[in-house]
Protein backbone atom coordinates (compact mmCIF):
# COMPACT_ATOMS: atom_id res chain seq x y z
CA UNK A 1 0.00 0.00 0.00
CA UNK A 2 1.17 3.59 -0.58
CA UNK A 3 1.53 5.21 2.69
CA UNK A 4 1.41 8.94 2.01
CA UNK A 5 -0.45 12.29 2.78
CA UNK A 6 -2.68 11.63 -0.49
CA UNK A 7 -6.25 11.87 -0.10
CA UNK A 8 -6.84 10.49 -3.37
CA UNK A 9 -4.75 7.16 -2.10
CA UNK A 10 -6.53 7.57 1.17
CA UNK A 11 -10.16 7.21 -0.38
CA UNK A 12 -8.82 4.07 -2.44
CA UNK A 13 -6.95 2.00 0.40
CA UNK A 14 -10.07 2.66 3.12
CA UNK A 15 -12.58 1.59 -0.04
CA UNK A 16 -10.00 -1.09 -0.86
CA UNK A 17 -8.49 -2.40 2.40
CA UNK A 18 -10.40 -0.45 5.05
CA UNK A 19 -7.58 1.30 6.47
CA UNK A 20 -5.00 3.89 5.49
CA UNK A 21 -1.59 4.66 7.14
CA UNK A 22 0.66 8.27 7.38
CA UNK A 23 3.55 7.91 8.88
CA UNK A 24 4.93 10.87 10.66
CA UNK A 25 2.12 12.87 10.96
CA UNK A 26 2.85 14.44 14.04
CA UNK A 27 6.55 15.18 14.92
CA UNK A 28 8.06 13.82 17.99
CA UNK A 29 7.77 17.08 19.92
CA UNK A 30 4.13 17.11 19.62
CA UNK A 31 3.71 13.52 20.56
CA UNK A 32 5.52 14.17 23.59
CA UNK A 33 3.71 17.40 24.43
CA UNK A 34 0.90 15.20 24.14
CA UNK A 35 2.03 12.07 26.39
CA UNK A 36 2.44 14.66 28.71
CA UNK A 37 -1.15 16.33 28.42
CA UNK A 38 -2.67 12.89 28.30
CA UNK A 39 -0.78 11.19 31.46
CA UNK A 40 -2.32 14.84 33.30
CA UNK A 41 -5.67 14.47 32.19
CA UNK A 42 -8.07 12.48 33.92
CA UNK A 43 -9.00 8.87 33.00
CA UNK A 44 -10.88 5.64 33.76
CA UNK A 45 -10.31 2.36 32.82
CA UNK A 46 -11.85 0.97 29.28
CA UNK A 47 -13.34 -2.21 28.12
CA UNK A 48 -10.18 -3.68 28.01
CA UNK A 49 -8.27 -2.72 30.92
CA UNK A 50 -6.67 0.08 29.42
CA UNK A 51 -6.91 3.66 31.14
CA UNK A 52 -9.14 6.45 28.40
CA UNK A 53 -9.41 10.14 28.79
CA UNK A 54 -13.31 10.64 27.52
CA UNK A 55 -13.51 13.97 25.74
CA UNK A 56 -9.42 14.65 25.90
CA UNK A 57 -10.01 17.08 23.59
CA UNK A 58 -11.19 19.47 26.79
CA UNK A 59 -8.38 18.28 28.43
CA UNK A 60 -5.46 18.59 25.68
CA UNK A 61 -4.28 21.04 23.13
CA UNK A 62 -3.06 18.11 21.14
CA UNK A 63 -6.19 16.47 21.50
CA UNK A 64 -8.62 19.39 20.26
CA UNK A 65 -5.87 20.11 17.54
CA UNK A 66 -6.45 16.09 16.40
CA UNK A 67 -10.33 17.00 16.91
CA UNK A 68 -10.05 19.71 14.27
CA UNK A 69 -7.27 18.72 11.55
CA UNK A 70 -9.00 19.53 8.68
CA UNK A 71 -7.07 17.28 5.85
CA UNK A 72 -8.78 14.37 8.34
CA UNK A 73 -12.06 15.58 8.51
CA UNK A 74 -11.44 16.29 4.35
CA UNK A 75 -10.83 12.49 3.82
CA UNK A 76 -14.01 11.43 6.48
CA UNK A 77 -16.19 13.56 4.62
CA UNK A 78 -15.17 12.01 1.01
CA UNK A 79 -15.20 8.57 2.86
CA UNK A 80 -18.51 8.31 4.71
CA UNK A 81 -21.84 9.95 6.20
CA UNK A 82 -20.12 9.47 9.06
CA UNK A 83 -18.22 12.27 9.02
CA UNK A 84 -18.42 14.41 11.94
CA UNK A 85 -15.20 14.40 14.62
CA UNK A 86 -17.23 14.33 17.74
CA UNK A 87 -14.69 13.31 20.33
CA UNK A 88 -11.25 12.52 20.84
CA UNK A 89 -10.54 9.63 23.36
CA UNK A 90 -6.99 9.64 24.91
CA UNK A 91 -5.82 5.98 25.60
CA UNK A 92 -2.59 4.26 27.57
CA UNK A 93 -2.32 0.41 27.71
CA UNK A 94 0.28 -0.18 29.67
CA UNK A 95 1.72 -3.90 30.56
CA UNK A 96 0.79 -5.65 33.76
CA UNK A 97 2.66 -9.16 33.89
CA UNK A 98 -0.91 -9.89 36.37
CA UNK A 99 -3.47 -9.15 33.72
CA UNK A 100 -3.81 -9.03 29.87
CA UNK A 101 -4.84 -5.87 28.87
CA UNK A 102 -5.74 -4.50 25.51
CA UNK A 103 -7.81 -1.53 24.18
CA UNK A 104 -11.40 -1.75 23.15
CA UNK A 105 -11.60 -5.18 24.89
CA UNK A 106 -11.11 -7.75 22.15
CA UNK A 107 -12.23 -7.84 18.29
CA UNK A 108 -15.23 -6.36 17.43
CA UNK A 109 -17.05 -3.36 15.29
CA UNK A 110 -17.97 -0.07 15.87
CA UNK A 111 -21.04 -0.33 14.35
CA UNK A 112 -23.27 -2.15 11.56
CA UNK A 113 -24.00 1.09 9.21
CA UNK A 114 -22.40 0.94 5.98
CA UNK A 115 -19.65 2.98 7.36
CA UNK A 116 -18.01 4.64 9.78
CA UNK A 117 -15.25 6.68 9.92
CA UNK A 118 -12.41 6.57 12.90
CA UNK A 119 -8.86 8.32 13.08
CA UNK A 120 -6.14 7.37 15.37
CA UNK A 121 -2.50 8.78 16.32
CA UNK A 122 0.42 6.81 17.85
CA UNK A 123 1.53 9.11 20.50
CA UNK A 124 4.81 6.72 20.94
CA UNK A 125 6.52 3.91 19.26
CA UNK A 126 4.43 0.69 18.92
CA UNK A 127 5.92 -2.44 18.16
CA UNK A 128 4.31 -5.78 17.86
CA UNK A 129 4.65 -6.18 21.88
CA UNK A 130 2.85 -2.64 22.71
CA UNK A 131 -0.49 -3.42 21.77
CA UNK A 132 -0.81 -2.33 18.22
CA UNK A 133 -4.16 -1.89 16.33
CA UNK A 134 -5.10 -4.67 14.45
CA UNK A 135 -7.19 -4.82 11.35
CA UNK A 136 -9.06 -7.44 9.25
CA UNK A 137 -9.28 -6.61 5.35
CA UNK A 138 -12.02 -7.98 3.64
CA UNK A 139 -14.01 -8.20 7.17
CA UNK A 140 -16.52 -5.54 6.44
CA UNK A 141 -18.76 -7.99 3.28
CA UNK A 142 -19.56 -10.36 6.44
CA UNK A 143 -19.28 -8.61 9.71
CA UNK A 144 -22.53 -7.70 10.02
CA UNK A 145 -23.55 -11.65 9.94
CA UNK A 146 -20.88 -12.68 12.29
CA UNK A 147 -21.93 -13.86 16.00
CA UNK A 148 -21.13 -11.09 18.74
CA UNK A 149 -22.00 -11.28 22.24
CA UNK A 150 -21.94 -7.86 24.30
CA UNK A 151 -21.37 -4.46 22.77
CA UNK A 152 -20.43 -6.09 18.84
CA UNK A 153 -17.64 -8.03 20.39
CA UNK A 154 -16.46 -11.40 18.12
CA UNK A 155 -14.76 -14.16 20.23
CA UNK A 156 -11.24 -14.84 18.59
CA UNK A 157 -12.50 -18.68 18.02
CA UNK A 158 -14.89 -16.85 15.16
CA UNK A 159 -12.26 -14.78 13.69
CA UNK A 160 -9.99 -18.32 13.61
CA UNK A 161 -12.84 -19.72 11.77
CA UNK A 162 -13.73 -17.39 9.22
CA UNK A 163 -10.45 -15.58 8.36
CA UNK A 164 -7.52 -15.82 6.29
CA UNK A 165 -4.68 -14.94 8.69
CA UNK A 166 -3.04 -13.20 5.92
CA UNK A 167 -5.84 -10.82 5.83
CA UNK A 168 -5.38 -9.89 10.15
CA UNK A 169 -3.14 -6.81 9.72
CA UNK A 170 -0.84 -5.55 12.44
CA UNK A 171 -0.39 -1.57 12.31
CA UNK A 172 2.99 -1.05 13.73
CA UNK A 173 4.79 2.67 13.51
CA UNK A 174 6.70 5.24 15.45
CA UNK A 175 4.83 8.34 17.56
CA UNK A 176 3.31 10.17 15.12
CA UNK A 177 1.90 7.70 12.79
CA UNK A 178 -2.12 8.66 11.79
CA UNK A 179 -4.09 5.39 11.28
CA UNK A 180 -7.23 6.43 9.42
CA UNK A 181 -10.00 3.21 9.09
CA UNK A 182 -13.52 2.33 8.39
CA UNK A 183 -14.32 0.68 12.14
CA UNK A 184 -17.15 -1.29 10.59
CA UNK A 185 -14.60 -3.72 9.75
CA UNK A 186 -13.67 -6.03 12.49
CA UNK A 187 -10.61 -4.96 14.72
CA UNK A 188 -9.11 -4.30 18.13
CA UNK A 189 -6.11 -3.12 20.25
CA UNK A 190 -3.91 -6.29 20.60
CA UNK A 191 -2.93 -7.23 23.74
CA UNK A 192 0.11 -5.68 25.30
CA UNK A 193 3.19 -7.34 26.27
CA UNK A 194 5.40 -4.84 27.06
CA UNK A 195 6.03 -1.41 27.33
CA UNK A 196 3.12 1.17 27.07
CA UNK A 197 1.26 2.97 23.99
CA UNK A 198 -0.46 6.09 23.89
CA UNK A 199 -3.15 7.25 21.83
CA UNK A 200 -5.50 9.90 20.54
CA UNK A 201 -8.76 8.47 18.58
CA UNK A 202 -11.29 10.77 17.01
CA UNK A 203 -14.65 9.71 16.53
CA UNK A 204 -16.72 10.26 13.95
CA UNK A 205 -20.69 10.52 13.85
CA UNK A 206 -23.41 11.45 11.33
Amino acid sequence: MVLEMNRKDIIHNMKTYGFHVIKNYWDSDKCDRAVKELTNAPKEVGQGGDLRCQFAHNYCRTAFDFLKDEFIQEAAKEYSRCHDANRVVGGIVEFNPNKEIDSGGGWHVDSKDESQFKSFIYLTDVGPDNGPFMFIQKSKSIAADLPMHSNNRISQETIDERFDPNDVIEITGGAGTCILADSTYVHRGKQIKSGSRYTFTTYFYE
